[in-house]
């Protein structure tokens, strides 16, 4: 131990006494004995140690050196130390020899330089010792297997195998999901309360505190709505169950006959079932990599288009890999919604038993304070009505056409005008004959078939009006499809081999 530490101390002490000009015996040997050092460190100092006595008997003659070479001469003339101990069978010095360097003098800095060309013209490395071209078995065996390795392999460094037990993994596929409102699951209070308590819990629907909101909701409204909505419900309920649903299965099984096998197509409700987010699995499951999600709200809304996409946000927060994931912007003012519904609302119109005096486009309410929040539905519900009315001027000359919003709920402030009173002030005006159309929906629901065509017409009648006509919205007929087919295939665009 003290040996060690003494030899450490003498082979400083001697380096600087180089640096600072004074030359030492080139001469002697020193014997280095075992201590706390580790065999690598011994032989990295016996390699080091051996190359420079090399060096310095190459060049023998001495030389006066500047104050300013002192400190970056190439060479620093030490003596070749001779290793007594062996280390994995041969001694230190003999292995340092196997990486001994040519002996050229390069006593200047500017001598490495000439070293390095000439190491270069000669072919050998800055390893002389080893030989080039020439692998060992092990690199021999490596470099065997990966000449049969493929492009991809070779890129992430060699062979992938697959667990035995690892899961079927499909990816490649494109996805396509169609996203409405929602429904309960039967007509029933029960089913009612479970679904008003999901759609009215939103932040984005009610935007007033939850502690104001919370107790008017459980405490009032789930304890006295859901029978009225049941009853409601009730008088649209089809075989199928919910018009809304069935409908919007509907649209979703013409799409995928139109876009065909490339696409898989799904469905789902913002609140109810099928849910938004088990949806979006089950896509991902079939192996689709790239989902557009299509809310089927032709004007934007925070309580609409924005929180059909808050649900793809919570999936996409608890999913580990997620996919691509596209979403089809409002189409309130597209050529392919207006010429859509000029097509679908003329069809209809065309049938009635009589000519319409007015024509009423009512939109969904929403609160006026979304209007001053910074909420685009309410303008973009009147740029819809503005185009559709110039769509259709050309054949229905003579039809005059007015805006409205239905569905207010409580007792603030909605858009307006309602549509209660504009169908009170038109029978009170003397229109005899009026048709009522949606064309922010597009499906029919309990809002269009309840609301509209049922209570509509009884306020209509009593207030003095004879002829009354609830157009359907677009539905999944042949208009509608080729509007949303259309839609669909131009936000796919960019989408590898979809087609």
């Amino acid at each position: 131990m003290p040996a060690a530490r003494c030899h450490a101390g003498e082979l400083g002490r001697r380096r600087r006494q180089q640096r600072a000009g004074s030359g030492l015996p080139c001469h002697r040997r020193r014997t280095h004995r075992g201590g706390r050092l580790c065999h690598a460190r011994r032989n990295r100092r016996a390699r080091r140690q051996d190359q420079r006595g090399r060096r310095h008997r190459a060049h023998r003659q001495s030389r006066h050196r500047a104050p300013a070479d002192r400190g970056r001469a190439g060479v620093r003339h030490r003596p070749r130390a001779r290793v007594q101990h062996r280390v994995c069978g041969r001694t230190a010095v003999d292995r340092a020899a196997r990486f001994a360097r040519p002996s050229i003098a390069c006593g200047l800095p500017g001598d490495r330089c000439r070293l390095r060309h000439e190491r270069a013209r000669s072919g050998r490395s800055r390893r002389t010792g080893r030989r080039r071209g020439r692998a060992c078995h092990r690199q021999r065996a490596v470099l065997g297997n990966r000449a049969s390795l493929s492009p991809l392999a070779l890129a992430i460094g060699g062979p992938v195998k697959r667990p035995s037990d690892h899961p079927e993994v499909r990816t490649g596929k494109v996805g396509v999901l169609l996203v409405n409102l929602g429904t309960p699951d039967a007509p029933t209070p029960d089913a009612v309360r479970r679904y008003l308590a999901e759609f009215l819990s939103d932040r984005r629907v009610v935007e007033i505190p939850r502690a104001v909101w919370k107790p008017i909701l459980h405490g009032v409204i789930l304890r006295t709505r859901p029978k009225k909505s049941a009853h409601a419900y009730g008088q649209v309920w089809t075989g199928k169950g919910s018009p809304l649903a069935a409908i919007t299965a509907a649209q979703a099984k013409a799409l995928q006959a139109r876009l065909g096998d490339a696409v898989q197509v799904r469905w789902a409700m913002r609140y109810g079932k099928p849910a938004v987010g088990d949806e979006l699995a089950r896509l991902k499951a079939d192996g689709c990599d790239r989902i557009l999600v299509a809310p089927l709200y032709p004007q934007y809304s925070g309580a609409t288009t924005a929180s059909a996409m808050d649900a793809v946000g919570v999936w996409l927060g608890q999913t580990r890999w997620q996919p691509a994931i596209r979403t089809l912007p409002p189409y309130y003012d597209d050529p392919l919604h207006i010429e859509a519904l000029r097509a679908d609302l003329s069809r209809q119109l065309a049938t009635l038993p009589f000519t319409p005096e007015v024509l009423l486009l009512s939109f969904h309410g929403m609160p006026e304070r979304t209007l001053h929040l910074g909420d685009p539905y309410h303008c973009q519900c009147h740029k819809t009505a503005r185009l559709l009315g110039e769509a259709l001027a050309p054949q229905w000359s003579d039809l005059r056409i007015e805006t409205s919003f239905q569905s207010r709920f409580g007792r603030a402030k909605w858009l307006e005008p309602y549509t209660e009173e504009v169908l009170d002030r038109e029978a009170a005006k003397g229109t005899k004959r009026l048709a009522i159309a949606a064309p922010g929906f597009s499906a029919d629901c309990l809002e269009t078939l309840e609301e509209l065509a049922i209570r509509g017409r009884e306020q209509f009648v009593e207030a003095g009006g004879e002829q009354f006509a609830a157009l359907t919205c677009l539905n999944d007929g042949e208009a509608g499809m080729d509007m949303i087919e259309a839609l669909v295939k131009r936000e796919l665009a960019g989408w590898r081999d979809w087609q």
